[in-house]
C-alpha cells in the first residue's frame, strides 16, 4: 500500500490510495529513477489514474512537473493538451526559440491566428521540441499524461515527435492510457524510446477486500466481498462502486 505523503484526510476519502500495486509501483519508480519514462496501460477503471498521481506525487521538488489529462468530450479541440502542458511556462521560454518556431507556437497555445499542423507543421513540432530542451536545461522535466486516448490529435502527434528525438535531454514521459489487449503498441510508438510499458491488472479477492476496508466500507460480509469481486472482475472502480 502507497499513500501520497500529504493527505491527511480519512480512508474513505483518499482517491491516491494505491492498493495491490507495490510490484508495477516499484518497477515504475526504477525506471523513473533511471531517467526512463512509463506508460500505464489497462481498462477503465482498473487504476491507472490512481497509480499516476502517485509516481508523480515523487517528483513535485525533483523535477518541473508538466500535466496535462484529457477528455474524450475536448479531444476535438486542437492544441488543448499542448496548452496545457506549455501554456504556462510559453513566457519562460518564448525567448529561447527561433523566430518562426516562437510564432507557430504562441499562436496554437493563444488561439491568436491561425496555427495548424497542415499550415507550420515543422515550426510547430520543432517549437515544442526546443521549448522542452529549454526547460530541461535548467533541470529535469517529468511531463505527465492522463487518459492518452483522448488527447487531441494535433498535441498527440507534437508531443510523439518531440518524445521521438529528446535524447539524453533530461525529460521523462509519465503517461496513462486506456487500452484493451496489445492497443498500447500505438502509443509506445510515440513514447521516447527508453519507455517501459506497464499494464495494470485486476486485483485479487484480498485486495478488492483490502480496498473496501480502507475506503471506509469495513462492515461488509465476506461473501458480500467475495460477491463484489467476482462481479467487478477485480476492477477497482467497480468494486468501490458496487461497495
Amino acid at each position: 500500500m502507497t499513500v501520497r505523503r500529504d493527505f491527511q484526510e480519512s480512508a474513505r476519502c483518499r482517491s491516491d490510495l494505491v492498493i495491490g500495486r507495490d510490484e508495477l509501483v516499484t518497477a515504475a519508480r526504477d525506471q523513473l529513477a533511471r531517467g526512463g519514462s512509463v506508460l500505464l496501460h489497462g481498462p477503465a477503471g482498473i487504476g491507472k489514474s490512481t497509480v499516476l498521481r502517485a509516481l508523480a506525487a515523487d517528483y513535485g521538488e525533483s523535477a518541473r512537473v508538466l500535466r496535462c489529462s484529457a477528455t474524450e468530450s475536448e479531444s476535438h479541440l486542437p492544441f488543448l493538451a499542448l496548452a496545457d502542458l506549455l501554456g504556462l511556462v510559453l513566457e519562460e521560454v518564448a525567448g529561447k526559440l527561433p523566430t518562426a518556431q516562437r510564432t507557430a507556437l504562441e499562436s496554437a497555445l493563444t488561439g491568436r491566428g491561425e496555427s495548424t499542423l497542415q499550415n507550420d507543421g515543422l515550426a510547430l513540432r520543432l517549437a515544442v521540441l526546443s521549448a522542452l530542451r529549454a526547460l530541461a536545461a535548467d533541470g529535469p522535466v517529468l511531463v505527465v499524461a492522463d487518459d492518452l486516448q483522448w488527447l487531441d490529435a494535433a498535441s498527440a502527434e507534437l508531443l510523439g515527435f518531440a518524445a521521438r528525438r529528446l535524447g539524453d535531454t533530461p525529460v521523462q514521459l509519465l503517461c496513462a492510457v486506456r487500452t484493451e489487449g496489445q492497443e498500447y503498441d500505438r502509443h509506445l510508438r510515440a513514447s521516447p524510446p527508453d519507455t517501459l510499458a506497464v499494464r495494470l491488472d485486476p486485483l485479487s479477492r484480498a485486495q478488492i477486500s483490502a480496498l473496501l476496508d480502507h475506503r471506509g466500507y469495513t462492515d461488509l460480509p465476506r461473501s458480500t466481498v467475495r460477491e463484489i469481486h467476482r462481479t467487478s472482475g477485480g476492477n477497482p472502480l467497480f468494486a468501490l462502486e458496487l461497495g
